[in-house]
């Protein structure tokens, strides 16, 4: 089954620095009925203007996947960590027993990201940070597996039995996933026009699948992120 989640039906705020679509309920948007998707408790489609950002703020208890879609973000917490990421480049953060961080556009294009919230599997644990700036051709055309569980290796480690996966597909190409047994996905369509599934998708709308494998047609040029969990 896929369920097509049209953008414009998103939550959108506009605070002028930053304009969000909340796929869940998140900050002053509240739907009993759209808390989580399985482990998936937040996904934010930001963009951040020019010299501005999110100052220094806490966190705990939630494993925090960012994706650079365009422009460069500036990361700095508090445990030492200060760097900056471009297009495809992707970070994440475990804030574990606590952690304080910020998130800051310094430079002179907008910011647009994808920002996720996976549920740890327990409470307490050991905060860390991990990046990875990939080539550009290790999504071309094909799935790049961003994230994981314990014990994947090669690749950033995660608190929870989900994964993460991108890619850029060419217009007119095609592209599957097969999904596992008792497993489920959320898509979303960052970049361009496609069919998934056969159902026509537009730029920033996303889905819900199960029991389907994922089967998608570039109408143009796109950028696909996916999340890939056990099913609730």
């Amino acid at each position: 089954m896929t369920t097509h989640i049209a953008t414009d039906r998103l939550y959108t705020a506009d605070h002028g620095w930053l304009k969000s679509r909340f796929h869940f309920s998140f900050a002053e948007y509240y739907n009993r009925e759209n808390i989580h998707y399985g482990v998936l408790r937040v996904m934010n489609d930001d963009i951040i203007q020019p010299h501005t950002g999110f100052g220094t703020h806490p966190h705990e208890d939630m494993e925090i996947i960012t994706y650079v879609i365009r422009g460069e973000l500036t990361h700095q917490d508090s445990m030492g960590n200060k760097e900056s990421l471009g297009r495809g480049s992707l970070q994440y953060l475990s804030a574990g027993t606590g952690i304080t961080h910020s998130e800051k556009n310094e430079g002179d294009e907008e910011v647009h990201l994808i920002q996720t919230w996976i549920l740890p599997h327990a409470k307490g644990l050991q905060p860390q940070y991990g990046s990875r700036v990939f080539d550009s051709e290790e999504r071309h055309n094909q799935w790049l597996h961003l994230i994981a569980p314990q014990g994947t290796p090669d690749i950033i480690n995660i608190y929870q039995d989900a994964n993460m996966y991108v890619t850029e597909l060419d217009q007119n190409k095609t592209l599957t996933f097969e999904l596992g047994k008792e497993r489920q996905l959320y898509v979303k369509l960052m970049e361009g026009d496609a069919k998934i599934n056969g159902i026509d998708f537009k730029e920033g709308d996303a889905a819900e699948v199960s029991d389907d494998d994922l089967h998608v047609e570039a109408l143009s040029n796109v950028h696909i992120l996916l999340v890939e969990m056990k099913r609730a």
